[in-house]
């Protein structure tokens, strides 16, 4: 558990780089996806699905840390070094609490990202940062990195995604969580913004 500590949720959004990732280093974080290139430090590497192991098995075995995820073929492929979770809700609706503490289960979100701050809040630190969260095509780029491949609707950022955060800041409150936005030009506004350096600020405070 991160009771009352500061940490991190790293995801993939296309303002991700290594500078960012550089700052929260030493901090309690969880790295989404393909992001895990920038923060191999991250003690816990976080995805949803089934075919994101398929297509990363090989680094997702070689991983130190911790693998939290939704895949029950990589828990069943390495056994203990894999805590599995259950995602619990509707992310279409609005979230009106998180789950317990602990990682029995997590509040469901619409993407890895999203699900992955329910799996931070289930640690409880007193403040989470957000970085990678931009939830938008930003100069005709919606990942950091060029490792998805294949058409998409970008039109879902605006008519899913971003809704999707609806309620999940005075959840997080309820459950003694604060959570900053710390992507700048994201287009969550569920969450106060604050830059990386202040949330580490508080840290100190």
């Amino acid at each position: 558990m991160w009771r009352g500590t500061t940490a991190f949720v790293i995801a993939s959004g296309p303002s991700l780089n290594l500078a960012v990732c550089d700052k929260v280093k030493g901090f309690n974080a969880i790295v989404v996806n393909a992001s895990f290139r920038l923060a191999p430090w991250a003690p816990i590497w976080f995805f949803t699905d089934g075919s994101f192991y398929e297509d990363y098995w090989d680094a997702i075995e070689a991983w130190q840390g911790e693998i939290v995820t939704l895949s029950k073929a990589a828990k069943q492929d390495l056994g203990d070094r894999v805590h599995l979770l259950s995602a619990e809700g509707d992310p279409s609706l609005r979230l009106r609490e998180f789950p317990l503490a602990g990682y029995h289960s997590v509040a469901q979100g619409r993407t890895s990202g999203h699900t992955a701050v329910s799996v931070a809040v289930a640690h409880r630190p007193a403040h989470l940062g957000l970085v990678g969260f931009d939830m938008q095509v930003v100069d005709g780029r919606e990942h950091h990195h060029d490792e998805y491949a294949g058409p998409r609707d970008l039109g879902v950022y605006a008519s899913d995604y971003v809704p999707a955060f609806a309620g999940w800041n005075a959840a997080a409150l309820r459950a003694g969580v604060k959570i900053w936005n710390c992507t700048p030009g994201s287009a969550v506004k569920e969450f106060e913004f604050a830059d990386v350096d202040e949330v580490i600020a508080c840290a100190h405070s």
